[in-house]
């Protein structure tokens, strides 16, 4: 029995994969990251999770006279959607020899780039704001769930230090596209990098990625970035990477 065929009829694997199938129905991919090649579940079908958030906001506005109530926030599922830069640095970190190296995929959506991660060897904390998001990514990284944490955060305004040490390498894949968000993933990353380590940011060329760069060196950080094509779409992805200033 191979791999794949031995996970899948794993008590735990099927109870994950149910438990989800219950809510949102799912679609296999098999993902080629490099020398992964990664059975990836994901949502069948996007444009109906969106359509359930919609759904409820119509609901909650009918019988409070409110768009959002108090201290709710309408949380739009970009964590249902697969961003094409996940597959830049998916198969960046799975080309990588990462044992023993502590990652942070912050956003980490149905656990793409954990997946690549915890193949190279890395022990990952998958962090992000959606609980369905980190079921997805305990069943995307279930080959090495000994090594992967998935972990609700209230944002970027978290400080993780009091659980989990500093880490010699962040990712995040389109996690720019809010200017407004910029100072608190600078205070975020600022907290959380580890001395030397990096910072791999991926980004489908918004003019708002392309805002960042000046905005990062202004608050003391070195920034490389490189153009990477992927199979997924006609332009190429922006990979920027980011370094402590000495």
């Amino acid at each position: 029995m191979s791999s794949h065929a031995a996970i899948r009829v794993d008590p735990a694997f099927i109870a994950l994969h149910d438990r989800i199938g219950a809510d949102y129905p799912t679609t296999l991919q098999v993902v080629a990251l490099g020398p992964l090649s990664l059975d990836f579940h994901r949502v069948a079908d996007p444009d109906a999770v969106l359509d359930q958030v919609a759904a409820l906001a119509d609901l909650q506005e009918k019988n409070s006279g409110h768009r959002d109530l108090p201290g709710d926030t309408l949380h739009l599922p970009y964590w249902a959607e697969l961003w094409d830069s996940s597959y830049v640095i998916g198969e960046m970190l799975a080309g990588r020899k990462l044992a023993g190296v502590n990652v942070l995929d912050l956003g980490c959506g149905m656990g793409m780039t954990a997946a690549a991660a915890a193949f190279a060897g890395a022990t990952v904390l998958a962090a992000d704001l959606e609980p369905p998001a980190l079921l997805f990514t305990q069943l995307n990284t279930f080959p090495w769930r000994s090594r992967v944490t998935s972990w609700r955060t209230a944002g970027t305004t978290d400080n993780l230090t009091q659980t989990f040490p500093s880490f010699p390498l962040i990712v995040g894949t389109d996690i720019l596209y809010e200017r407004k968000q910029w100072p608190y993933l600078h205070s975020f990353f600022s907290r959380h990098l580890a001395l030397g380590g990096e910072i791999l940011l991926g980004e489908p060329g918004r003019q708002t990625g392309e805002a960042f760069l000046p905005f990062a060196k202004e608050h003391g950080w070195q920034t490389a970035t490189s153009l990477h094509p992927t199979p997924t779409r006609t332009v190429p992805i922006r990979l920027i990477t980011l370094r402590r200033k000495p």
